[in-house]
Protein backbone atom coordinates (compact mmCIF):
# COMPACT_ATOMS: atom_id res chain seq x y z
CA UNK A 1 0.00 0.00 0.00
CA UNK A 2 0.88 3.40 -0.71
CA UNK A 3 1.27 6.08 1.84
CA UNK A 4 -0.87 8.98 1.03
CA UNK A 5 1.52 12.38 0.52
CA UNK A 6 1.63 14.52 3.30
CA UNK A 7 -1.17 17.15 3.27
CA UNK A 8 0.69 20.76 1.55
CA UNK A 9 2.00 23.05 4.20
CA UNK A 10 -0.19 26.35 5.21
CA UNK A 11 1.46 28.78 3.74
CA UNK A 12 3.99 31.16 5.92
CA UNK A 13 1.91 34.24 7.19
CA UNK A 14 3.39 37.19 4.94
CA UNK A 15 4.33 40.06 6.86
CA UNK A 16 2.21 42.77 5.19
CA UNK A 17 3.79 46.34 4.78
CA UNK A 18 3.31 48.77 7.13
CA UNK A 19 0.78 51.63 6.84
CA UNK A 20 1.88 54.89 5.85
CA UNK A 21 1.82 57.06 8.64
CA UNK A 22 -0.84 60.23 8.56
CA UNK A 23 2.30 62.46 10.11
CA UNK A 24 4.55 62.18 7.05
CA UNK A 25 4.20 63.08 3.44
CA UNK A 26 2.89 60.80 0.83
CA UNK A 27 5.66 59.13 -1.12
CA UNK A 28 7.45 60.94 -3.83
CA UNK A 29 6.24 64.01 -2.47
CA UNK A 30 9.94 65.31 -1.80
CA UNK A 31 10.66 65.02 -5.68
CA UNK A 32 7.17 67.14 -6.60
CA UNK A 33 7.59 70.41 -8.05
CA UNK A 34 4.99 71.58 -4.89
CA UNK A 35 7.72 70.25 -2.39
CA UNK A 36 9.38 72.23 -0.06
CA UNK A 37 12.76 74.17 -0.97
CA UNK A 38 14.45 76.71 0.99
CA UNK A 39 16.29 78.23 -2.04
CA UNK A 40 12.44 78.77 -3.52
CA UNK A 41 11.02 80.33 -0.67
CA UNK A 42 14.05 82.60 0.22
CA UNK A 43 13.66 83.82 -3.38
CA UNK A 44 10.07 83.97 -3.60
CA UNK A 45 10.36 86.17 -0.03
CA UNK A 46 13.07 88.37 -1.46
CA UNK A 47 11.58 89.10 -4.65
CA UNK A 48 8.64 89.94 -3.23
CA UNK A 49 10.27 92.48 -0.67
CA UNK A 50 12.29 94.31 -4.24
CA UNK A 51 8.63 94.32 -6.20
CA UNK A 52 7.21 95.91 -3.09
CA UNK A 53 10.09 98.88 -2.86
CA UNK A 54 10.03 99.00 -6.65
CA UNK A 55 6.22 99.31 -6.51
CA UNK A 56 6.24 102.27 -4.18
CA UNK A 57 9.04 104.10 -5.74
CA UNK A 58 7.37 104.44 -8.89
CA UNK A 59 4.44 105.82 -7.73
CA UNK A 60 6.27 108.23 -5.82
CA UNK A 61 9.08 109.16 -8.29
CA UNK A 62 6.26 111.42 -10.36
CA UNK A 63 5.89 113.49 -7.03
CA UNK A 64 2.61 116.07 -6.10
CA UNK A 65 1.08 118.35 -8.49
CA UNK A 66 2.73 121.27 -9.22
CA UNK A 67 1.10 124.39 -9.58
CA UNK A 68 3.26 125.44 -12.56
CA UNK A 69 1.03 122.31 -14.61
CA UNK A 70 -2.14 124.82 -13.94
CA UNK A 71 -3.36 127.72 -15.61
CA UNK A 72 -3.62 130.06 -12.77
CA UNK A 73 -5.69 132.78 -14.60
CA UNK A 74 -8.61 129.85 -15.16
CA UNK A 75 -11.60 129.96 -12.81
CA UNK A 76 -11.84 127.32 -10.29
CA UNK A 77 -8.32 126.36 -10.67
CA UNK A 78 -7.53 126.39 -6.58
CA UNK A 79 -10.06 123.95 -6.32
CA UNK A 80 -8.57 121.56 -8.78
CA UNK A 81 -4.88 121.57 -6.90
CA UNK A 82 -6.53 120.93 -3.92
CA UNK A 83 -8.62 118.07 -5.40
CA UNK A 84 -5.53 116.53 -7.77
CA UNK A 85 -3.04 116.71 -4.26
CA UNK A 86 -5.97 115.04 -2.06
CA UNK A 87 -5.86 112.92 -4.96
CA UNK A 88 -2.11 112.00 -5.19
CA UNK A 89 -1.95 111.79 -1.28
CA UNK A 90 -4.77 109.27 -1.66
CA UNK A 91 -2.45 107.28 -3.71
CA UNK A 92 0.68 107.70 -2.19
CA UNK A 93 -1.32 106.08 1.21
CA UNK A 94 -2.65 103.10 -1.13
CA UNK A 95 0.39 102.24 -2.43
CA UNK A 96 2.30 102.41 0.52
CA UNK A 97 -0.31 100.35 2.60
CA UNK A 98 0.16 97.63 -0.45
CA UNK A 99 3.93 97.98 -0.81
CA UNK A 100 3.82 96.89 3.17
CA UNK A 101 1.55 93.90 2.61
CA UNK A 102 4.01 92.86 0.27
CA UNK A 103 6.74 93.51 2.02
CA UNK A 104 5.43 91.54 5.40
CA UNK A 105 4.69 89.00 3.25
CA UNK A 106 7.95 88.46 1.60
CA UNK A 107 9.94 88.69 4.88
CA UNK A 108 7.37 86.15 6.69
CA UNK A 109 8.18 83.65 3.39
CA UNK A 110 12.23 84.85 4.47
CA UNK A 111 11.68 83.82 8.01
CA UNK A 112 9.74 80.81 7.38
CA UNK A 113 12.44 79.59 5.47
CA UNK A 114 14.76 80.10 7.74
CA UNK A 115 13.37 78.89 10.77
CA UNK A 116 12.58 75.27 8.49
CA UNK A 117 16.01 75.13 7.18
CA UNK A 118 17.23 75.28 10.33
CA UNK A 119 15.12 72.28 11.78
CA UNK A 120 15.93 69.95 9.29
CA UNK A 121 18.54 66.96 9.52
CA UNK A 122 20.84 68.02 7.82
CA UNK A 123 24.88 67.94 7.79
CA UNK A 124 24.88 71.65 8.62
CA UNK A 125 26.73 73.20 11.53
CA UNK A 126 25.23 73.73 14.54
CA UNK A 127 26.19 77.06 14.44
CA UNK A 128 24.75 77.60 11.36
CA UNK A 129 21.62 76.16 12.48
CA UNK A 130 21.57 78.23 15.58
CA UNK A 131 22.02 81.65 13.34
CA UNK A 132 19.43 80.81 11.25
CA UNK A 133 17.14 80.42 14.08
CA UNK A 134 17.64 83.47 15.36
CA UNK A 135 17.55 85.36 11.67
CA UNK A 136 14.15 84.05 11.49
CA UNK A 137 12.86 84.73 15.03
CA UNK A 138 14.31 88.14 14.34
CA UNK A 139 12.50 88.84 10.56
CA UNK A 140 9.22 87.08 12.34
CA UNK A 141 9.64 89.46 15.34
CA UNK A 142 10.09 92.21 12.89
CA UNK A 143 6.89 92.03 11.34
CA UNK A 144 5.03 91.48 14.48
CA UNK A 145 6.75 94.54 16.28
CA UNK A 146 5.20 97.00 13.40
CA UNK A 147 1.93 97.47 14.17
CA UNK A 148 2.40 97.54 17.71
CA UNK A 149 2.39 100.71 19.52
CA UNK A 150 3.08 101.77 23.24
CA UNK A 151 1.72 105.01 22.76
Amino acid sequence: MQVPPPPPAAPAPQQSAPAPSPYLPAAGFQQSPMSYSFHRWLMLGIILVLASVVFVEVVGMFGPPSVVDYDLEAEGVSDKIAEDTEAHTDLNRVIGSVGTILQSFGLGLIGYALLRESYDDKHEHTALRVTAVLIGVLVVLNIASRSISIV
